[in-house]
């Protein structure tokens, strides 16, 4: 069992299929009870509840542009210390880059393993009555010079809810973190807008509700300089990981 104490990204692909290679823990930056917490979860005392943060690729190459600023000059210039970068890749950046391109990673935006499985079941996704789902947020002004600290109240207003069911389907206690991600139009197709960490007796069943607000369905206009709900059908997606989704189903503005 392989234990990396990583402050970030790892490619694993050069080792992880040698056959003494069992498992890998991404156990990140260690703490004065490390030692302890390993041992109580390698030997099952525990079982593991983490998910990957980012996303793993099979090869360094796969980054493409975000390893490095776009462009620096040579040394001695002022580009150099100073290296410039017009963030080209816009919002598509870690998994929403790799499934843009159909890049296969070798551990997913949040993936993990456990002890136990789990299964997903009773999807319901609704929208919440009385709220206002103009373009333009409440409050909000198309020539508004002075931005309101934090945004506007009105993004925070909750106005959507989906609820489903998730049960342990093995024989041990365990941790299950489902996701919420949602496909916003014109916008990356999977977007992380939501998650939950139950832990789950042998065969129990919970019910798990999250809450979207109108920020979560918005994207930054440059024109309006603004937070814009558009009309549309959204993709709404729930799964253990941003690739193994468990149930689908939409929302409708």
């Amino acid at each position: 069992m392989v234990v990396l104490h990583n402050a970030g990204i790892r490619i694993v692909d050069a080792w992880i299929e040698h056959p003494n290679v069992t498992a890998v823990i991404y156990a990140h930056l260690p703490g004065q009870d490390s030692g302890r917490a390993l041992t109580n979860l390698m030997f099952g005392d525990r079982s593991f509840s983490g998910r990957m943060p980012y996303t793993t690729a099979k090869q360094a190459s796969d980054y493409g542009a975000l390893l490095a600023p776009a462009k620096a000059g040579p040394p001695g210039t002022l580009e150099y210390f100073y290296p410039q970068d017009p963030f080209v890749e816009g919002v598509y950046i870690d998994y929403r880059k790799f499934i843009a391109q159909n890049i296969q990673p070798r551990f997913e935006f949040g993936y993990g393993l456990t002890y136990s499985t789990f299964g997903y079941s009773g999807l319901s996704t609704t929208m919440r009555r009385n709220n206002t789902l103009t373009y333009l947020p409440p409050g909000a002004n198309r020539n508004i010079t002075a931005p309101v600290q934090g945004g506007l109240p009105s993004l925070w207003n909750n106005i959507a809810t989906v609820t489903f069911s998730i049960q342990n389907t093995g024989s041990v206690t365990a941790m299950e973190v489902p996701q919420l991600y949602v496909g916003i139009p014109n916008s990356p197709a999977k977007q992380l807008r939501g998650f939950e960490k139950i832990n789950l007796r042998a065969n129990q069943t919970q019910s798990v509700t999250l809450q979207l607000t109108r920020r979560d369905l918005s994207t930054w206009s440059v024109v309006d300089q603004q937070w814009v709900l558009q009309a549309g059908t959204y993709p709404v997606y729930v799964g253990a990981s941003v690739l193994d989704i468990k149930l689908q189903g939409s929302l409708t503005i």
